[in-house]
């Protein structure tokens, strides 16, 4: 195994952190004293004699190993050519199966290498556990000083015991099965040139790669990822063609080919790292179905998620020889580089080469992303959660960190961080709310406990990731990351809201808190606009929630205020800014289209404002920042007409979060004390929020 050069100390990815070992002892030192030796003879250091010596042996050895291989070869073409007809036979059959072949025979190699290291490996998994003891061999001394070749040994054997070649395959480690060939590759089946392919995979990386975390620009080029799998690569060019204005023919051949393909992948049980980034790559442009819960995207989740557990991506990438001297990490949760690669097809790889490091990583970087988009689809569709947290995921704050890291390593570990310690939140202001039970607590105290614990967790994420992924002089968060953060919020308090021992006061506290972020979902939606051309599906939900969860509030806003008709303009600059988007393209389809006609059916339902009148407040100065959009979109008449109404209205859209914050807690928008006597936040966490205003219409 060839030794990296030593690193300047600094935070590593898993792999290189994992890797350093601080003792060598036993057959692990000779070898290192040998390369350490043969460096020094090529690069022309002066020599002692002890390197001399050390040399001239390893000649030697070599030399004398070279000439038994030449005794024993020479040896067994004479026994074996009798047999040369006959062999020739079973030889056209059996070449299909030779690359496959070859990794089974590394696989069983290197666990056969470190066979007492593996022995206890996975006692928790069952299957993973037989999968490893199919490949242990007898070890008595007689068999191992057998001159015999091991893949005649195998060969043979497998040719007088059928069956138990059968149970063996059956038994055998997971590793991938890639959905290539002729029959799935677009480019052999015409629908694209290869040139065209370079053209679109160009694109993505380029406009689309910022909303779609999980490939590499450096590891999935379009040659590559054609060899890998047919799925990934229709899919990256189908979502490049989704956003040409010219493309609509060739989006929907791709697209048709792209159904075609998941539909075998599931049938066919094709699995590799490849197809999990496909299905995540996929879902966040799918075409609405007849319902909304009618997509694929909650089936696609599933099926990437038991894909990756399959292929282990859910554990640290660990040395065995570093894993014997740690004491944090279990065996079972962590596999080997080299095992990881020779299930990802390419066990002659070494896993500490750029190409290695390459690979490795891009798998973490897979299941990152993987339990960031599940965790977002989860919190938007009101589901439980799949991907529990594992040890990657607890130890990813440093991941991105790291001489290789790609430059969307940031912002997808950055949601990763947020959406891991969510749990802890939840835990500790449900906590507070039980803890106020107590006939002597105050709520006023429990609600500013919980403010400030909220506080807290937002204020710590940004100030260490708010730098590092920031834009501009202002370090303002990317658009997309500002919409998950602020949607991340509202959906904290969506989940603690309707907790059952939360005191009133903290109900209050939740009123003002969760109307502030959802305005700011939809001041950023509104601001980010034309970033946000490659929406996806999700955050058109969590735009969509915003809007319903601060309609709803509104109906409470007091009688004279300016509140009640801002937050509808704001609504309806959100709705425009969801239709446009979805058709960005005449081919675009996109969900958000729906989402937005709904919107301004809820708005038209639920009628205007309480009051004519005009509000008494001052009128509040907007910042002098626009949306960033081509042109101002147009408000509809009916909106017009609000304006003449209240001309003081607040320009919610052009406003910072503080901003924001400040307006709400101004003294005439303090809330009817009916607010939240005769609401029923009992669908907050599902589908049914959409139904919200329609409850409330006069």
């Amino acid at each position: 195994m060839t030794e990296q050069p030593p690193r300047p100390k600094q935070a590593a990815c898993l792999v290189c952190r994992r890797s350093k070992i601080n003792k060598r002892v036993g057959l692990d030192k000779a070898l290192y004293q040998l390369q350490q030796a043969v460096k020094r003879v090529k690069s022309g250091e002066a020599r002692g004699p002890e390197d001399r010596n050390l040399v001239a042996s390893l000649r030697q050895l070599l030399d004398d190993v070279d000439a038994s291989e030449d005794a024993a070869e020479h040896s067994s073409r004479q026994g074996s050519r009798s047999n040369t007809q006959e062999e020739e036979g079973g030889s056209t059959s059996s070449g299909v199966d030779d690359d496959e072949d070859d990794n089974d025979r590394s696989m069983a190699d290197f666990v056969q290498r470190t066979e007492e290291s593996l022995a206890i490996d996975d006692a928790e998994n069952p299957l993973q556990l037989l999968a490893r003891a199919s490949y242990f061999h007898p070890s008595d001394r007689r068999s191992r000083n057998s001159p015999q070749n091991p893949r005649q040994h195998d060969s043979s054997s497998s040719k007088q015991d059928p069956e138990s070649t059968k149970i063996q395959q059956f038994f055998s480690q997971a590793k991938v099965k890639l959905d290539i060939g002729e029959d799935l590759d677009p480019v052999d089946l015409g629908l694209v040139t290869m040139d065209e392919a370079e053209s679109l995979f160009n694109y993505f990386y380029s406009k689309l790669m910022h909303t779609r975390w999980g490939l590499s620009p450096r590891v999935h080029t379009a040659v590559y990822t054609r060899s890998r799998s047919a799925f990934l690569f229709t899919t990256v060019m189908a979502a490049s063609t989704l956003f040409m204005p010219t493309a609509g023919p060739l989006s929907k051949r791709l697209f048709n080919h792209v159904k075609m393909l998941a539909q075998k992948v599931v049938n066919d049980k094709y699995k590799s790292v490849e197809i999990v980034l496909a299905f995540m790559t996929h879902i966040p442009w799918i075409f609405p179905g007849d319902h909304t819960m009618d997509d694929e995207t909650c089936m696609y989740i599933s099926m990437a998620t038991t894909i990756a557990f399959d292929l282990s991506l859910h554990k640290v990438l660990m040395p065995m020889d570093a894993l014997e001297s740690s004491t944090t990490v279990s065996k079972g949760e962590c596999l080997d580089p080299r095992i990881a690669l020779a299930i990802d097809g390419f066990p002659e790889v070494d896993p500490w080469s750029e190409q290695g490091q390459l690979l490795l990583r891009a798998r973490e970087r897979c299941y990152i992303s993987l339990f960031v988009v599940e965790r977002g689809m989860a919190l938007a569709r009101g589901r439980p959660f799949m991907i529990p947290i594992t040890r990657n995921i607890k130890d990813c704050d440093t991941w991105h960190r790291s001489p290789i890291a790609d430059e969307q390593d940031g912002p997808v570990a950055s949601m990763a961080v947020m959406r891991r310690n969510l749990d802890g939140l939840f835990n500790t202001v449900r906590a507070l709310c039980d803890g106020s039970q107590n006939s002597n607590s105050d709520g006023s105290l429990v609600a500013r406990s919980i403010q400030s614990s909220i506080e807290r967790f937002f204020d710590q994420w940004l100030a260490e990731w708010g730098l590092m992924i920031g834009l501009g002089p202002e370090r303002r968060l990317p658009p997309y990351v500002d919409i998950l953060v602020a949607h991340t919020r509202l959906s904290t308090y969506g989940r603690i809201i309707n907790h059952p021992t939360a005191p009133v006061e903290v109900r209050i506290f939740f009123r003002t808190a969760g109307l502030s972020a959802a305005l700011n979902v939809m001041r950023a939606a509104i601001q980010g606009e034309s970033q946000l051309q490659s929406m996806p599906n999700n955050t058109a939900i969590m735009i969509s929630f915003a809007a319903c969860f601060a309609l709803n509030i509104s109906a409470y806003a007091p009688d004279g205020s300016g509140l009640a008709p801002s937050i509808r303009r704001l609504i309806e600059e959100a709705i425009g800014v969801l239709e446009r988007i979805g058709t960005v393209t005449p081919h675009r389809n996109g969900l958000s289209v729906l989402y937005g006609k709904h919107l301004r059916h809820l708005l038209r339902i639920s009628g205007p404002s309480k009051s004519n009148r005009p509000p008494k407040a001052q009128r509040t100065t907007p910042s002098s920042s626009e949306p960033m959009q081509d042109t101002p979109p147009a408000l509809p008449s009916s909106f017009m007409d609000q304006q003449m109404l209240w001309p003081d209205m607040v320009q919610f859209s052009t406003m910072s979060d503080d901003q924001i914050a400040q307006v709400l807690n101004q003294p005439g928008n303090v809330f009817e004390p009916s607010f939240g006597s005769n609401m029923s936040w009992e669908d907050m966490n599902n589908f049914d929020w959409l139904n919200w205003p329609a409850f409330n219409a006069s």
